[in-house]
């Protein structure tokens, strides 16, 4: 339940005008949201293990950036994105190498993957994105974040084929709308405008991602507990 309060909140709070209003308190709220639902699942599950210390690390980290991307009228905006990469880092350190089904045994094509993937992103933001100073450092964690999200993929392709399709098909879920909010947002600061349609879609894609990491927890193994 709380899980499912935790990705539907961005939308209550949008609907309902609070986001407006109250917008940096809402965004918090959120972030504890996601939190406690790693931490609900981290009690059900029961069994202390690495993965689940690191994805709590992970979204620790997630939260903190969070508060520092808007705090102050987004002052910290470059402390929020270290703490985003560092979280970025840990949850590519559990998928590769924590618990069940690690993708580290395909490290070759996540790092491939991972290197391809930011050239294009570095030729897209030279040729129509003006990002100004944060030019380096956000293409520096938009390689950083491609290889989460090769990491994360294919430790969740890896448990779906192994026989644990709960936890395969959230690992990929998350995956893909974290790095659609995180290259719909990139695309915002480099001046590109989204449709109306999208005006929200970065909240809407970003807090259900980490709240399906949270829940990655509880479905880890076959058995719980």
């Amino acid at each position: 339940m709380i899980a499912v309060i935790s990705a539907g909140m961005p939308v209550f709070t949008q609907k309902t005008g609070l986001s407006q209003k109250y917008g940096f308190a809402m965004k918090m709220l959120c972030a504890g949201l996601y939190l406690l639902t790693g931490l609900l699942a981290a009690t059900a599950f029961k069994t202390g293990t690495l993965y689940t210390f690191l994805i709590l690390t992970a979204l620790l980290c997630g939260a903190l950036g969070d508060f520092f991307l808007s705090y102050k009228q987004e002052k910290y905006f470059l402390s929020g994105v270290v703490f985003f990469a560092l979280g970025h880092g840990v949850y590519s350190i559990a998928f590769l190498t924590a618990g069940e089904y690690k993708a580290i045994h395909h490290i070759i094509p996540v790092s491939v993957f991972a290197v391809l993937m930011a050239l294009l992103l570095f030729v897209f933001a030279k040729t129509k994105l003006k990002l100004g100073k944060l030019q380096m450092p956000l293409l520096v964690y938009g390689a950083i974040l491609f290889f989460f999200f090769a990491g994360a993929v294919t430790k969740g392709v890896v448990a779906a084929t192994a026989g644990n399709l709960p936890f395969g098909l959230i690992l990929i879920a998350g995956a893909l709308l974290f790095i659609a909010s995180d290259l719909m947002l990139g695309v915002q600061i480099g001046g590109v405008k989204l449709p109306k349609l999208l005006h929200h879609a970065v909240s809407y894609t970003y807090f259900p991602a980490q709240t399906l990491f949270a829940l990655s927890i509880f479905f880890q193994t076959l058995i719980n507990g």
